[in-house]
């Protein structure tokens, strides 16, 4: 399986490309899926953009984003057994590409691919199945804390992460969660109780109250702006795309913060993610606020980075 596909490149910092990309998928267990829709990553993508790296992975460019898409296979090698051709599946990592940096490397026309990074979908695919990393990412979250229905929660930022925490921990009967956001429509679509654009916003009734701060802006400063309204010793969870890590620890030790990393999510996740989707129990039709064909990338870009009414946009490839 070899031949060339229309794919998104970031040949360089703040510049973006649809161009043809040459891939060798012809490994025994490597698999080619025809894209059907792929999403935009705002926290992510926006750090990619301007040349972060959010891990240890130093960017060479040239550079392929995109971790979330829907396709239908259109190859196996002669080793692949979860999935055959016409098959639809949830993709989630392209790295089958020549001359290419594949961060996560899904943006394309064609997904080259082995049988690991793709997740069958056993029927047609729908739009919420695009949700699947998403919902994923904020499971592998979720099971580092302790869940209590009494707890009072504040999640820092109602972007696609924040929003999909605030579903979840509806799902799971916490009710008593209260939001910053600078947006409000996203406050709107939430189940916040309380929701402030500013952490000044918050009087001093809130003082203390809070036993789960997440934070998913990926401004780790808000950790220190919000330590008056926890309660000491309570878990802060970390859930955005930080490029550094940094606080005043002279600001915080007073409350002995328990603080909580989360980034890495497992295929058990994903797997758990789809079950979870299925049972159609999250309210998944409000996070697609933008559709947009390959071709207006650009724009597709300007509007999941920029504007305040998006939450996910996505890219059609058909």
């Amino acid at each position: 399986m070899q031949g060339e596909a229309q794919a998104l490149v970031l040949l360089k910092a703040n510049k973006l490309k649809l161009q043809s990309v040459k891939y060798v998928a012809d490994g025994p267990r490597d698999v080619l899926v025809r894209t059907i829709a792929s999403t935009i990553t705002p926290g992510l993508d926006r750090l990619l953009l301007t040349n972060k790296p959010v891990s240890h992975k130093v960017l060479a460019y040239p550079v392929m984003p995109g971790s979330e898409t829907i396709g239908q296979v259109m190859h196996t090698g002669p080793e692949v057994t979860g999935v055959k051709e016409g098959d639809f599946v949830y993709a989630f990592k392209g790295d089958r590409w020549v001359g290419i940096d594949p961060y996560y490397g899904c943006h394309a026309e064609v997904i080259p691919t082995s049988e690991e990074n793709v997740l069958p979908l056993g029927r047609e695919p729908i739009h919420r199945d695009l949700l699947t990393g998403l919902v994923a990412y904020v499971l592998t979250a979720m099971e580092k804390i302790d869940f209590d229905p009494s707890m009072r929660v504040l999640i820092l930022g109602l972007g696609s992460v924040g929003l999909m925490v605030s579903e979840y921990l509806y799902h799971r009967g916490v009710r008593q969660v209260d939001a910053l956001e600078v947006f409000p429509l996203r406050g709107q679509l939430s189940h916040a109780e309380n929701i402030a654009i500013d952490i000044a916003d918050f009087t001093s009734d809130f003082n203390d109250s809070y036993d789960l701060v997440i934070e998913t802006t990926g401004r780790i400063l808000m950790i220190e702006k919000s330590m008056r309204l926890m309660k000491p010793r309570a878990k802060t969870l970390l859930m955005g795309s930080y490029e550094v890590l940094g606080y005043d620890y002279r600001l915080i030790q007073h409350k002995e913060p328990v603080i909580i990393c989360s980034s890495v999510t497992e295929r058990r996740h994903l797997d758990d993610a789809q079950a979870l989707l299925d049972q159609e129990v999250l309210d998944t039709e409000k996070f697609f606020t933008n559709v947009f064909p390959v071709e207006q990338f650009e724009l597709a870009y300007r509007v999941a980075l920029d504007s305040k009414e998006a939450i996910k946009t996505v890219l059609s490839w058909i």
